[in-house]
């Protein structure tokens, strides 16, 4: 694509007023690539070469940064949670296989690993610790030993009801 000297100029003049890339390559149907070989100069070429111009330093997106944390911490939790309610759901059925107690395992142990990280990052830098659970706490446990003991506890009542239904016994009190 060749540019008319007027667009070079436009664009270089732009970019130094500050105008965002995203607009100023749109406007001329550029890409990024073709606007920075203009903001660096131009070609190799002596003759056509124009001085370079200072590159502004990317801009940082202003999040919330506790909102999204909270978002992180939640989607997190919601993951351990449907991993759980899977596991519950192969458990009821007769039997299951060591490999697919390994594929059970595995993406829940990672998940773990997750949560007490950021807990124990929580407690190393208390000002970046935000409240993270909704209003009703049914989002899930805060504390990643309590996910533990309940997720435990969840699975022997579980295969207690399973192992009783082998047996043709009742499953009553197993909850």
């Amino acid at each position: 694509m060749t540019l008319s000297p007027e667009t070079i100029a436009r664009i270089r003049q732009q970019y130094a007023d500050g105008v965002p890339v995203s607009q100023i390559c749109a406007e001329s149907g550029i890409s990024q690539r073709v606007l920075y070989h203009w903001i660096d100069g131009g070609p190799p070429d002596p003759a056509r070469r124009l001085p370079p111009i200072p590159r502004r330093a990317p801009r940082r997106r202003s999040k919330n940064t506790s909102e999204t944390r909270r978002q992180l911490v939640a989607k997190l939790w919601g993951a351990a949670e449907r991993q759980v309610d899977e596991i519950e759901q192969r458990l009821t059925g007769i039997g299951q296989v060591s490999s697919e107690r390994e594929r059970d395992a595995r993406p829940l142990a990672v998940l773990v690993k997750t949560l007490r990280e950021l807990v124990a990052f929580d407690e190393a830098h208390p000002a970046a610790a935000t409240r993270t659970d909704s209003e009703d706490d049914d989002a899930g446990p805060r504390d990643i030993d309590e996910f533990r003991r309940e997720l435990a506890r969840k699975m022997d009542v579980l295969v207690a009801r399973r192992e009783a239904r082998m047996r043709g016994e009742p499953e009553t009190g197993m909850d």
